[in-house]
Protein backbone atom coordinates (compact mmCIF):
# COMPACT_ATOMS: atom_id res chain seq x y z
CA UNK A 1 0.00 0.00 0.00
CA UNK A 2 1.63 3.41 -0.99
CA UNK A 3 1.86 6.18 1.96
CA UNK A 4 -0.46 8.79 2.01
CA UNK A 5 1.51 12.37 1.45
CA UNK A 6 2.30 14.25 4.39
CA UNK A 7 2.65 17.35 6.00
CA UNK A 8 6.72 16.64 6.04
CA UNK A 9 6.52 15.72 2.17
CA UNK A 10 5.24 19.66 1.14
CA UNK A 11 6.02 22.02 4.00
CA UNK A 12 9.03 23.23 2.18
CA UNK A 13 7.19 23.49 -1.17
CA UNK A 14 6.70 26.94 -2.55
CA UNK A 15 3.56 28.21 -3.45
CA UNK A 16 3.70 27.36 -7.13
CA UNK A 17 5.57 24.12 -6.57
CA UNK A 18 2.56 23.68 -4.09
CA UNK A 19 -0.15 24.21 -6.39
CA UNK A 20 1.63 22.49 -9.58
CA UNK A 21 1.82 19.68 -7.43
CA UNK A 22 -1.68 19.48 -6.24
CA UNK A 23 -2.95 20.24 -10.23
CA UNK A 24 -0.93 17.74 -11.29
CA UNK A 25 -2.72 15.31 -8.80
CA UNK A 26 -5.60 15.24 -11.05
CA UNK A 27 -3.61 13.18 -13.69
CA UNK A 28 -0.94 11.53 -11.43
CA UNK A 29 -2.66 10.85 -8.03
CA UNK A 30 1.04 9.16 -6.74
CA UNK A 31 3.87 11.62 -6.77
CA UNK A 32 7.44 10.48 -5.40
CA UNK A 33 5.86 7.10 -3.54
CA UNK A 34 3.25 8.91 -1.59
CA UNK A 35 -0.75 8.83 -2.57
CA UNK A 36 -2.28 12.30 -3.20
CA UNK A 37 -6.02 13.01 -2.34
CA UNK A 38 -8.48 12.14 -4.81
CA UNK A 39 -11.52 13.99 -6.35
CA UNK A 40 -14.96 12.76 -6.98
CA UNK A 41 -16.04 12.67 -10.71
CA UNK A 42 -16.64 15.81 -12.24
CA UNK A 43 -20.04 16.13 -12.31
CA UNK A 44 -20.10 15.84 -8.61
CA UNK A 45 -17.36 18.45 -8.15
CA UNK A 46 -19.41 20.65 -10.46
CA UNK A 47 -22.45 20.20 -8.39
CA UNK A 48 -20.85 20.78 -4.90
CA UNK A 49 -18.77 23.66 -6.20
CA UNK A 50 -19.92 24.97 -9.74
CA UNK A 51 -16.06 24.47 -11.35
CA UNK A 52 -13.84 21.28 -11.35
CA UNK A 53 -10.25 19.82 -11.39
CA UNK A 54 -7.93 22.98 -12.37
CA UNK A 55 -10.39 25.39 -12.33
CA UNK A 56 -12.14 23.95 -8.85
CA UNK A 57 -8.73 24.18 -8.00
CA UNK A 58 -7.54 27.22 -9.03
CA UNK A 59 -11.00 29.06 -6.67
CA UNK A 60 -9.73 26.77 -3.82
CA UNK A 61 -5.74 28.41 -4.26
CA UNK A 62 -6.76 32.03 -4.28
CA UNK A 63 -9.13 31.62 -1.12
CA UNK A 64 -6.09 29.34 0.67
CA UNK A 65 -3.17 32.23 -0.29
CA UNK A 66 -6.07 34.87 1.27
CA UNK A 67 -6.80 33.08 4.33
CA UNK A 68 -2.21 32.84 4.88
CA UNK A 69 -2.00 36.31 4.76
CA UNK A 70 -4.63 36.82 7.41
CA UNK A 71 -3.36 34.48 9.25
CA UNK A 72 0.32 35.65 9.11
CA UNK A 73 -1.46 39.33 10.17
CA UNK A 74 -4.23 38.55 12.81
CA UNK A 75 -3.44 35.27 14.06
CA UNK A 76 0.01 35.72 15.39
CA UNK A 77 -0.30 34.84 18.72
CA UNK A 78 -2.78 32.15 18.71
CA UNK A 79 -1.55 29.12 20.37
CA UNK A 80 -3.41 26.30 19.05
CA UNK A 81 -2.00 24.70 16.54
CA UNK A 82 -5.58 22.65 14.86
CA UNK A 83 -7.52 23.44 11.36
CA UNK A 84 -10.88 22.41 10.34
CA UNK A 85 -12.60 22.69 7.08
CA UNK A 86 -16.49 23.29 8.26
CA UNK A 87 -18.71 22.12 5.08
CA UNK A 88 -15.79 20.17 3.47
CA UNK A 89 -17.53 18.83 0.58
CA UNK A 90 -15.30 16.65 -1.38
CA UNK A 91 -12.31 18.63 0.27
CA UNK A 92 -11.20 21.06 -2.40
CA UNK A 93 -10.40 23.80 0.63
CA UNK A 94 -9.37 21.15 3.13
CA UNK A 95 -6.10 19.84 0.76
CA UNK A 96 -4.24 22.83 0.54
CA UNK A 97 -3.70 23.10 4.26
CA UNK A 98 -1.64 20.27 4.72
CA UNK A 99 1.33 22.23 3.87
CA UNK A 100 0.66 24.81 7.13
CA UNK A 101 -0.60 22.24 9.46
CA UNK A 102 -0.10 17.93 10.73
CA UNK A 103 -2.40 15.83 9.29
CA UNK A 104 -3.74 15.20 12.41
CA UNK A 105 -3.97 18.33 13.13
CA UNK A 106 -6.77 19.04 10.53
CA UNK A 107 -10.26 18.06 10.33
CA UNK A 108 -13.25 18.38 7.95
CA UNK A 109 -17.20 18.18 8.85
CA UNK A 110 -19.49 18.39 6.65
CA UNK A 111 -23.76 17.60 6.53
CA UNK A 112 -23.64 15.05 4.18
CA UNK A 113 -22.69 11.89 4.96
CA UNK A 114 -21.22 10.79 1.50
CA UNK A 115 -19.38 13.77 1.48
CA UNK A 116 -18.09 12.28 4.96
CA UNK A 117 -16.98 8.97 3.89
CA UNK A 118 -15.81 10.37 0.08
CA UNK A 119 -12.59 12.76 1.69
CA UNK A 120 -12.31 9.89 4.16
CA UNK A 121 -12.07 7.43 1.27
CA UNK A 122 -9.92 9.44 -1.10
CA UNK A 123 -6.99 10.22 1.54
CA UNK A 124 -8.32 14.05 2.02
CA UNK A 125 -6.14 15.07 4.70
CA UNK A 126 -7.30 15.21 8.25
CA UNK A 127 -10.71 13.06 10.25
CA UNK A 128 -13.66 13.72 8.66
CA UNK A 129 -16.64 13.29 10.88
CA UNK A 130 -20.68 14.40 10.24
CA UNK A 131 -22.41 17.32 11.17
CA UNK A 132 -26.17 17.64 12.39
CA UNK A 133 -28.02 21.10 12.23
CA UNK A 134 -28.83 21.80 15.83
CA UNK A 135 -26.00 19.45 17.41
CA UNK A 136 -22.61 20.85 18.42
CA UNK A 137 -19.46 19.81 16.81
CA UNK A 138 -17.65 16.78 18.64
CA UNK A 139 -14.75 19.19 19.42
CA UNK A 140 -13.32 20.93 22.57
CA UNK A 141 -13.80 24.49 23.41
CA UNK A 142 -10.55 26.32 21.44
CA UNK A 143 -9.55 23.55 19.72
CA UNK A 144 -8.61 25.41 16.46
CA UNK A 145 -6.34 28.20 15.00
CA UNK A 146 -8.07 28.04 12.18
CA UNK A 147 -11.42 27.43 10.53
CA UNK A 148 -12.42 28.06 7.00
CA UNK A 149 -15.91 27.47 5.63
CA UNK A 150 -15.97 27.89 1.58
CA UNK A 151 -19.57 28.64 -0.15
CA UNK A 152 -21.51 27.36 3.00
CA UNK A 153 -22.51 30.56 5.01
CA UNK A 154 -23.78 31.75 1.78
CA UNK A 155 -26.66 29.10 2.40
CA UNK A 156 -27.30 29.01 5.75
CA UNK A 157 -30.49 31.18 6.79
CA UNK A 158 -30.67 33.81 9.48
CA UNK A 159 -30.94 31.51 12.88
CA UNK A 160 -28.51 28.66 11.46
CA UNK A 161 -25.80 31.26 10.19
CA UNK A 162 -26.02 32.37 13.95
CA UNK A 163 -25.77 29.20 15.90
CA UNK A 164 -23.15 27.80 13.63
CA UNK A 165 -20.99 30.94 13.72
CA UNK A 166 -21.68 30.91 17.30
CA UNK A 167 -20.55 27.25 17.71
CA UNK A 168 -17.43 27.45 15.98
CA UNK A 169 -16.52 30.71 18.34
CA UNK A 170 -16.79 28.21 20.60
CA UNK A 171 -14.02 25.89 19.47
CA UNK A 172 -11.89 28.53 17.70
CA UNK A 173 -9.00 29.51 20.01
CA UNK A 174 -8.56 33.09 21.24
CA UNK A 175 -6.47 34.73 18.67
CA UNK A 176 -7.79 32.40 15.91
CA UNK A 177 -9.55 32.98 12.90
CA UNK A 178 -12.66 31.74 10.88
CA UNK A 179 -13.04 32.60 7.28
CA UNK A 180 -15.96 32.18 5.14
CA UNK A 181 -17.44 33.19 2.20
CA UNK A 182 -21.00 35.16 2.16
CA UNK A 183 -22.91 36.15 -0.87
CA UNK A 184 -22.89 39.89 -0.58
CA UNK A 185 -25.60 43.03 -1.33
CA UNK A 186 -24.94 43.04 -5.28
CA UNK A 187 -25.92 39.04 -5.10
CA UNK A 188 -29.64 39.88 -5.80
CA UNK A 189 -29.02 42.28 -8.40
CA UNK A 190 -27.04 38.35 -9.67
CA UNK A 191 -30.97 36.99 -9.20
CA UNK A 192 -32.86 39.86 -10.73
CA UNK A 193 -31.01 39.29 -13.64
CA UNK A 194 -32.05 36.01 -14.55
CA UNK A 195 -34.47 35.11 -17.03
CA UNK A 196 -36.82 32.92 -15.03
CA UNK A 197 -38.39 31.80 -18.43
CA UNK A 198 -34.91 30.01 -19.91
CA UNK A 199 -32.56 30.01 -16.46
CA UNK A 200 -29.13 28.68 -17.26
CA UNK A 201 -29.28 26.05 -14.73
CA UNK A 202 -31.35 24.36 -12.09
CA UNK A 203 -30.45 26.69 -9.62
CA UNK A 204 -30.26 29.53 -11.65
CA UNK A 205 -34.12 28.86 -11.92
CA UNK A 206 -34.46 28.08 -8.21
CA UNK A 207 -33.20 31.45 -7.21
CA UNK A 208 -35.93 33.08 -9.83
CA UNK A 209 -38.96 31.39 -8.47
CA UNK A 210 -37.97 32.29 -4.91
CA UNK A 211 -36.47 35.53 -5.64
CA UNK A 212 -40.41 37.17 -4.95
CA UNK A 213 -40.58 41.21 -5.27
CA UNK A 214 -37.29 42.72 -5.44
CA UNK A 215 -37.64 45.76 -3.32
CA UNK A 216 -39.13 44.04 -1.04
CA UNK A 217 -35.81 41.81 -0.59
CA UNK A 218 -33.89 45.16 -0.73
CA UNK A 219 -35.84 46.46 2.70
CA UNK A 220 -35.19 43.10 4.32
CA UNK A 221 -31.96 43.41 3.95
CA UNK A 222 -31.47 47.05 4.85
CA UNK A 223 -34.02 46.83 7.81
CA UNK A 224 -32.38 43.37 9.50
CA UNK A 225 -28.79 42.75 7.69
CA UNK A 226 -30.32 39.56 5.97
CA UNK A 227 -32.62 37.88 3.41
CA UNK A 228 -33.11 34.09 2.45
CA UNK A 229 -33.90 32.42 -0.59
CA UNK A 230 -35.41 28.79 0.21
CA UNK A 231 -34.12 27.20 -2.79
CA UNK A 232 -32.75 24.01 -1.22
CA UNK A 233 -30.07 21.41 -2.03
CA UNK A 234 -31.61 18.03 -2.13
CA UNK A 235 -31.00 15.13 0.34
CA UNK A 236 -29.74 16.79 3.42
CA UNK A 237 -30.29 20.07 2.68
CA UNK A 238 -34.09 20.76 2.96
CA UNK A 239 -34.95 24.01 2.06
CA UNK A 240 -35.65 25.48 5.81
CA UNK A 241 -32.14 24.55 6.03
CA UNK A 242 -30.24 25.18 3.34
CA UNK A 243 -30.88 27.99 0.42
CA UNK A 244 -28.87 31.15 -0.86
CA UNK A 245 -28.58 34.00 1.98
CA UNK A 246 -27.19 37.58 1.40
CA UNK A 247 -25.65 39.48 4.24
CA UNK A 248 -24.37 43.16 5.29
CA UNK A 249 -21.15 43.31 6.82
CA UNK A 250 -23.30 44.85 9.71
CA UNK A 251 -25.26 41.69 10.41
CA UNK A 252 -21.75 39.32 10.21
CA UNK A 253 -20.10 41.58 13.33
CA UNK A 254 -23.65 41.34 14.87
CA UNK A 255 -23.80 37.52 14.39
CA UNK A 256 -19.81 36.79 16.01
CA UNK A 257 -22.02 38.64 19.38
CA UNK A 258 -18.78 39.07 22.76
CA UNK A 259 -16.99 35.84 21.38
CA UNK A 260 -15.89 36.95 18.02
CA UNK A 261 -15.22 40.54 15.96
CA UNK A 262 -15.17 41.36 11.97
CA UNK A 263 -11.44 41.56 11.24
CA UNK A 264 -12.43 42.40 7.66
CA UNK A 265 -14.24 42.08 5.01
CA UNK A 266 -13.35 41.55 1.48
CA UNK A 267 -15.80 41.98 -1.25
CA UNK A 268 -14.39 42.34 -5.15
CA UNK A 269 -15.20 40.55 -7.29
CA UNK A 270 -12.46 40.73 -9.74
CA UNK A 271 -11.06 38.57 -7.43
CA UNK A 272 -14.10 35.80 -5.31
CA UNK A 273 -16.95 35.58 -6.56
CA UNK A 274 -18.89 35.88 -3.39
CA UNK A 275 -16.97 37.77 -0.48
CA UNK A 276 -14.82 37.09 2.21
CA UNK A 277 -15.73 37.58 5.52
CA UNK A 278 -12.79 37.06 8.51
CA UNK A 279 -13.77 36.51 11.73
CA UNK A 280 -11.03 36.57 15.14
CA UNK A 281 -12.06 34.78 18.69
CA UNK A 282 -11.93 37.09 21.00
Amino acid sequence: MIPAIEHSDVRELSDEAWLERLKRSISEPVQDGRTWPGFPDEALQKAFVGSAYEHALQEAWNFHRYTLAAMASLARGCRANRYLDFGCGWGRVGRFFLREFERGDMAGVDVDPDMVEFCTRAGVPGYHLPAENGRPLPFRDGAFKLVTAYSVFTHLPEALFRAWLAELLRITAKGGLIVFTVEPPRFLDFVAAIDPEAPETGWHGALAANLGDLGARRRELAERGATYLPTGGGPHRPPEAYGDTVVSPEFIASAAGRLGKLRRYLDEQDRFWQAVAIVQRT
